[in-house]
């Protein structure tokens, strides 16, 4: 007898963390997690800290602004610093027993269901984005 069977997909869009990546929480990760010591995380601390930014239209530009989080987007470092950041969401995701795929900035979460426990599937999946988030 084959248990018919569904899986539900979600994507998760985590782009906008781009902005918040806190720089304290990124060098601890790439220390503890990723194992970057000595002059590499120097040198990628002092790539992420001590930046500032403004606007500039024509002749006029605003005042700089200081940026304490988040990590330069469009560039190869920033997509690769996004992805040590959000590295642990992996782990998370795995502790529900759900399988995911990670990407520069989206997740998805994929699950497979027998037709006969679907409310079960879909709170598991709700419990696990509401943690993620």
């Amino acid at each position: 007898m084959c248990m018919e069977k569904i899986t539900v997909l979600v994507g998760l869009d985590i782009s906008s963390a781009f902005n918040t990546i806190d720089h304290n929480i990124l060098s601890r990760q790439l220390h503890g997690e990723f194992g970057v010591t000595g002059i590499a995380l120097a040198w990628l601390q002092s790539y992420i800290s001590n930046h500032s930014q403004f606007v500039k239209l024509g002749r006029h530009s605003s005042a700089p602004v200081s940026c304490t989080s988040g990590v330069p987007q469009g560039s190869v470092l920033g997509s690769i610093l996004f992805a040590a950041f959000t590295s642990p969401i992996g782990d998370l995701i795995c502790s529900f027993g759900i399988h995911h795929h990670q990407f520069a900035d989206d997740t998805q979460v994929h699950l497979a269901l027998r037709s006969s426990d679907i409310q079960n599937g879909l709170t598991l999946l709700a419990d696990c984005t509401a943690a993620v988030k």
